[in-house]
């Protein structure tokens, strides 16, 4: 008769052969939705990649959403069973039902990660088609902005992390402290005063915050003015969101951060 120890080194070499896929080894991996819909960043290219490395590198189940002009942003009932939504939008009224999911998740007291033109995603101004909605408070109520602009295209920013807020588990194993990024930089100030300010970014004689934490009800929210196409070939801006990805939804950040961080990205 075999004995159990002989099964469990027969099920061990198995293992070893066949290792689980992180999916696996996660049983609860977050629903993660990424939602691009502007037309300046290349955000339907940027967020999908980084999707992957997600799904790849952690097991997290990623859906990407790209809007679509006439069409809004289909599939956002999926935030009806969402762990996270991330949010790259510019400049978009969207049909009732769309702008009301997206209210809902939020008054619900989930995770926003936002990115760059998102402090004025639902700002179209004149561009609003017929029959389609706006939510032009969303910049200052949800993400604690108040945009204002931008500097030249022509001029980069340097970016620095903010000393007294190093120790934030936003910024863990976010190096260098300081680097130049091709992100503008954004008029936002002033921000929310109960806002954390994490990271702040300079061009010339300006300095503004280009990344900060906050609460929108009872969920969390991160924002960052960065988001750049050249931002996402950084190891540490996607570390900078794979650890506030983490936060928002009040996880640990998964073991391989830094390699995930380091995955190259077109």
């Amino acid at each position: 008769m075999r004995s159990p120890l002989l099964y469990s080194l027969l099920l061990l070499c198995l293992l070893a052969v066949y290792p689980c896929s992180a999916a696996e080894k996660d049983p609860v991996a977050p629903r993660v939705i990424l939602v691009s819909f502007e037309d300046e960043y290349s955000a339907a290219r940027t967020l999908p990649a980084f999707g992957k490395i997600l799904t790849d590198r952690f097991g997290w189940r990623c859906t990407t959403l790209a809007g679509e002009a006439g069409a809004g942003i289909r599939g956002l009932e999926a935030l009806a069973t969402a762990d996270a939504l991330v949010l790259y939008v510019r400049r978009r009224a969207l049909p009732p039902p769309q702008m009301d999911a997206i209210r809902r998740y939020l008054q619900a007291g989930k995770p926003l990660v936002a990115l760059r033109t998102s402090c004025h995603a639902f700002q179209a101004g004149d561009a609003r088609g017929p029959g389609l909605v706006e939510w032009p408070e969303f910049g200052r109520d949800v993400l604690g902005a108040n945009y204002r602009g931008h500097t030249g295209h022509d001029h980069p920013t340097r970016v620095r992390i903010v000393p007294r807020a190093v120790d934030h588990p936003v910024l863990a194993g976010v190096t260098p402290d300081r680097w130049t990024t091709s992100s503008w930089l954004y008029k936002v100030s002033p921000i929310d005063p109960q806002a954390t300010v994490l990271m702040t970014g300079t061009w010339q004689d300006t300095t503004e915050p280009v990344a900060w934490t906050r609460r929108y009800g009872k969920g969390r929210v991160f924002f960052t003015s960065l988001g750049h196409p050249d931002d996402f070939r950084l190891p540490q801006f996607k570390r900078l969101l794979i650890n506030a990805l983490c936060w928002a939804m009040d996880r640990p950040v998964p073991p391989h951060a830094a390699e995930a961080a380091s995955e190259p990205q077109p």
